[in-house]
């Protein structure tokens, strides 16, 4: 009886030491310490070169948080399934482009394929530029779902009365959310055969209804085939870089955007109104978006995370200024809180802002 009992206190005492209900143990120590000192090889004994794998980089405390408590809730979500249909058809003043939430590398072959499909003959392919050029086809005049319909006639004598040809320019290219693609159209038409008339690409289409309907019969093909097996153009794959970048320096992270004013600032609004920050104010002019942020106040979150963050959903925003400036031809996106006195909570929320700016930018 005494043995057994001798056992069971044994196993007790164990149980009770891993718990940590004895004290600290060996690891735990080791780890409070920190690393160990480096192997000392005795005197008179040839000296290995020793590299450290896990080597722990300097960190540079550029927003002046060390020594700082701050209490703050669960990270903001940063998922990009937030409610963007993966295809859609936007237009920005004169402009329209194609938005789809799918890779240049899997859009870039289904594209070529819908100018095999549909028969237009193609002048040129540029993989590298993503430019697709077609050559003359002959259409008819009139509204244009008219002429793009006529493109389908492929018969001598329907073709014989057409008096004008037409050409289309065709750009794939990253989007500004990660792993999308925008696609472009421009088109040129002249009198059926006219080689003294020359085509210059600059943008802008001679009918930008036909510009509209090729992007709807664009987009309208690749979403019939987004079940379908995905293609993918490794020379594609290298054209996959974003539209906007994060830069992370010694004033905190700022966004560089690769667009003009008008779409960058439409792109700033568009990603706050989804991501349900509020807009209190706003200064086209001056580039500026007062906006009140709260972290998970300002989050789509569901019902249990609500249930279980209600503290933090009661938090009042903190004001903040979103700005847009121009650098080298680029755009530039901060934030910033309006208060002078900042503390380590307003500069953390500020890198949670940036993030879900980029995040939510389509």
């Amino acid at each position: 009886m005494q043995q057994i009992f001798f056992i069971f206190f044994i196993l007790v005492l164990n149980g009770c030491g891993s718990l940590g209900w004895l004290g600290k143990s060996d690891e735990q120590k080791k780890l409070e310490e920190g690393s160990s000192k480096p192997t000392q090889i005795p005197s008179g004994l040839d000296a290995p070169l020793f590299s450290d794998p896990m080597a722990i980089p300097e960190i540079r405390d550029f927003r002046g948080l060390s020594g700082s408590e701050i209490e703050l809730g669960l990270p903001d979500p940063l998922a990009t399934n937030f409610g963007v249909e993966q295809i859609l058809i936007r237009r920005l003043g004169d402009n329209r482009w194609v938005f789809v939430d799918l890779p240049v590398a899997t859009v870039w072959p289904r594209v070529l394929l819908f100018f095999e499909e549909k028969k237009f003959p193609l002048a040129s392919v540029e993989v590298s530029d993503g430019r697709i050029e077609t050559d003359w086809v002959s259409g008819s005049s009139g509204v244009a779902e008219s002429v793009f319909e006529s493109f389908g006639n492929r018969y001598e004598d329907e073709t014989k009365a057409y008096l004008h040809e037409y050409s289309f320019n065709v750009l794939v290219e990253a989007g500004v959310r990660s792993g999308s693609t925008e696609l472009y159209v421009e088109e040129r038409n002249r009198l059926r055969n006219d080689e003294s008339a020359s085509v210059s690409w600059d943008g802008k289409s001679d009918l930008p209804e036909l510009e509209a309907k090729m992007l709807s019969a664009l987009a309208y093909y690749i979403g019939e085939r987004l079940a379908e097996e995905p293609s993918i153009s490794l020379a594609a794959a290298t054209r996959q870089t974003s539209k906007v970048e994060m830069i992370s320096g010694e004033n905190g992270t700022i966004l560089r955007y690769r667009l003009d004013f008008d779409r960058t600032w439409a792109t700033i609004g568009r990603a706050l109104e989804d991501a349900d920050i509020e807009v209190i104010d706003l200064d086209r002019s001056a580039g500026v978006y007062y906006v009140s942020y709260a972290s998970l106040a300002n989050s789509k979150v569901g019902f249990l995370k609500r249930l279980f963050n209600a503290e933090d959903k009661k938090k009042e925003g903190r004001p903040f200024l979103v700005t847009v400036s121009s650098e080298s031809g680029q755009m530039i996106v901060n934030a910033a809180p309006t208060n002078d006195s900042s503390g380590p909570e307003d500069l953390v929320l500020r890198e949670r802002l940036i993030k879900i700016i980029k995040e939510y930018s389509t």
